[in-house]
């Protein structure tokens, strides 16, 4: 289904979005909802930056930081810092807090949620990854650090696109569409925020097991239309990502007659037929900017055999990682992180072709 248009507000009025059966748990949902009277405001969090520690079960403590800020009336929000382990940062589009209770679910990664405590200028909680679940202890410092970016949920028919955008959006930069499938999805959140903080507009659509230029051209246009309507959005330099099947797909799509305006394609760990690599060979040869990206024990010859559809033109660059699997992940720590180099690579190799 297409993606329905939003109407584009300044990033600092971006929605927050109410969970299903909140009001039912007694909880307050804090976004652009008013607040009128003193009992409202009690119930409000703390605004400030706290700055404390997690403590992964057998492993080092690992710093970590929360910025609870409040922007204008009634609108509140939250990001979580994490420096030596970027993958759980994360900037909350909904918050829950009622009696001292705060919840941070973070968006695209429904298995990581902040649970915290409030005591005296102490936050007090857990991390939940999944199964596991990460003591959390935070004191306040001071005032909030300035926010990174802010994300907004768009909601679909077979689930929620999740938007990511720098908050500083004064300045046209280059958008990413980004197309998981089921495999890929579970690592939307880290590159969306990964690539956000670097100043690029993300768009993460739904996953889907489809693979098919037929089947990927509607979304692909829908994602592009709603992209050139978004506050910062440099409409000339919008670009799309995809992994396996799908980036032979899309290379389809950009080499078809309808297909949409995209300036560039990211495809991780590409696998391509006959068909796919005309596709490929056919971007090179109209100078289509195009990376790739591989990992996993077969990365070299994979890539080679993208390097050897895209002829070695202009524009294209093939890149391989040593990581354990083709997610481009390495496991470490509290949670896994991606691949060193990245996503510094890609965000260099966007500025160089510009």
């Amino acid at each position: 289904m297409p993606i329905p248009r939003l109407q584009r507000t300044p990033p600092s009025r971006f929605i927050r979005k109410w969970l299903p059966g909140a009001l039912g748990l007694g909880m307050l949902v804090l976004g652009c909802q008013p607040q009128h009277d003193a009992e409202t405001a009690a119930s409000t969090p703390p605004v400030g930056h706290y700055e404390g520690s997690l403590s992964p079960a057998g492993q080092p403590e690992v710093r970590a930081a929360l910025d609870i800020r409040h922007p204008r009336p009634g609108h509140y929000a939250a990001e979580l810092t994490v420096p030596t382990a970027p993958g759980l940062s994360f900037v909350a589009d909904t918050m829950l807090f009622s009696t001292n209770q705060l919840r941070l679910p973070r968006p695209a990664r429904p298995g990581q949620t902040l649970a915290l405590t409030l005591d005296g200028d102490f936050w007090r909680g857990t991390l939940a990854l999944n199964s596991a679940k990460i003591p959390v202890i935070l004191l306040k410092r001071g005032l909030p650090a300035p926010s990174n970016y802010q994300i907004e949920e768009v909601p679909q028919a077979n689930g929620s696109a999740w938007l990511f955008a720098p908050a500083d959006t004064s300045t046209p930069g280059a958008a990413i569409v980004l197309l998981p499938d089921v495999t890929s999805a579970g690592t939307v959140a880290l590159w969306g925020d990964a690539l956000a903080r670097e100043g690029l507009v993300v768009l993460a659509l739904p996953a889907v097991d489809s693979a098919t230029a037929p089947t990927e051209t509607p979304r692909l246009q829908a994602a592009f239309r709603l992209l050139c309507s978004t506050a910062g959005v440099d409409t000339a330099n919008i670009g799309t990502w995809a992994t396996g099947l799908r980036a032979a797909a899309l290379a389809q799509v950009l080499t078809s007659a309808n297909g949409p305006r995209i300036a560039f394609l990211v495809a991780q760990n590409a696998d391509f037929d006959a068909e796919g690599r005309a596709a490929f060979r056919e971007l090179a040869n109209r100078r289509f900017p195009v990376l790739g990206l591989y990992g996993g024990a077969t990365a070299p010859q994979r890539a080679a055999a993208l390097r050897n559809a895209l002829g070695g033109r202009r524009g294209t660059a093939v890149r391989t990682y040593r990581t354990p699997d083709l997610d481009l992940l390495v496991p470490g720590g509290p949670s896994a992180a991606l691949a060193p180099g990245l996503p510094g690579d890609v965000v260099q190799w966007l500025r160089t072709r510009q």
